[in-house]
């Protein structure tokens, strides 16, 4: 299996979503080892993951209902910040592979 950048590795979605929290929590099988992943590790992510996904359930009822409007603004500035941070992973991948191709000459 190829090694992925550090870049691809960044989760964008919310860690209180449920596209987040599950992504979060499937890095847990990442590994070569077949037999482990799928005995143990896969077992164990979709348990946390149905685990997480009744946290976050309780948390939206919480904070869209008490808080409402209020909390849409933190929710986009704290994507925007992930977002920045890939967006500045692939920018020093980038400039590093632009460095080796230079220095291979």
């Amino acid at each position: 299996m190829s090694e992925r950048l550090a870049s691809e590795k960044v989760i964008v979605s919310a860690p209180f979503s449920f596209a987040g929290s599950a992504q979060r929590i499937w890095n847990v099988t990442s590994t070569d080892n077949t037999l482990l992943k799928w005995l143990l590790l896969v077992p164990v992510a979709l348990t946390m993951i149905m685990f997480a996904w009744m946290f976050v359930s309780f948390w939206y009822v919480i904070m869209y209902v008490i808080f409402g409007i209020f909390f849409i603004p933190f929710r986009l500035w704290r994507r925007g910040a992930r977002k920045n941070k890939r967006n500045e992973l692939r920018h020093r991948e980038m400039l590093e592979v632009a460095s080796d191709s230079k220095t291979v000459k």
